[in-house]
């Protein structure tokens, strides 16, 4: 039983392949046992909402008990053993997250830009934790991976509602006002996050090379809004988020990785 969103496995893995790199040391165990306790709590959200439709389903019952089970047997000697108690301060946000995730969800509002949002800050909070996990440390950078793991990930709601809205235009002419609104919400949004990055590269708080992948993003969807109304191949487009994706993590990694921690 495995989440349906393709896009949330990105923001998942990515994210904590960035506090990874980051880390100044790396400690494997420990670095095993996180990803394996993020990817059960990750996992447990399908079943449960699941569980919320139909509270008896014993499919999703047994999935539930599974990642339970995994992310216990991962978590629980992390931090009691390995004494990565600070990893419980992530779990109170995470947790309001999940649940207001799984309500969003059953109300029907699964991709409202608040839902999608939300879910954006709380996958990015891997970026910070993993970086404390395989370093025991919890300073200002891993802060600042999630910041930029944050800002770069909300960015494809604003370029996919974009191309949506160009794929409904087709048929649906009554789409073609919002195409405009959609446009400029994008291109502002990717604007003001390449122009905030720069001024920080500026100042000498991060390397100039993680403005590229925000350059890049804002270069996607100047040309997405500069594009007539057509059909929109969804597949090849998570295809292409996939690659700005990795651009990110490379790019972030390079600005990072050999960096003094503070």
């Amino acid at each position: 039983m495995l989440p349906r969103e393709h896009g949330a496995w990105a923001i998942l893995v990515a994210p904590i392949l960035v506090g990874l790199i980051a880390a100044p040391v790396l400690s494997p165990l420990a670095v095993a046992l996180f990803c394996l306790g993020s990817l059960a709590v990750f996992l447990i959200r399908t079943p449960l909402q699941v569980l919320l439709a139909k509270p008896g389903d014993r499919q999703a019952r047994g999935w539930l008990g599974l990642y339970a089970v995994l992310t216990l047997g991962a978590f629980v000697p992390l931090i009691v053993l390995l004494g990565c108690w600070k990893l419980l301060f992530f779990a109170v946000p995470a947790g309001l997250l999940l649940v207001q995730n799984l309500l969003m969800n059953k109300s029907g509002r699964r991709f409202s830009a608040f839902n999608e949002a939300a879910g954006v800050f709380g996958l990015c909070l891997g970026a910070p934790a993993a970086y404390y996990a395989a370093s025991y440390h919890l300073d200002p950078r891993a802060w600042s991976l999630w910041l930029l793991c944050s800002a770069f990930f909300l960015g494809p709601i604003f370029h996919v509602k974009l191309a949506a809205l160009q794929h409904r235009a087709v048929a649906d002419k009554s789409a073609l006002p919002a195409i405009s609104r959609a446009r400029r919400l994008s291109a502002a949004y990717h604007g003001l996050t390449l122009a905030a990055v720069a001024i920080w590269a500026a100042a000498g708080g991060v390397s100039a090379l993680a403005a590229i992948p925000f350059a890049a993003s804002l270069a996607k969807t100047l040309l997405r809004g500069a594009a007539a109304p057509a059909r929109v191949d969804f597949k090849s487009l998570g295809y292409m988020e996939v690659g700005y994706t990795v651009l990110f993590v490379v790019m972030i990694g390079l600005a990072f990785a050999g960096r003094p921690a503070a």
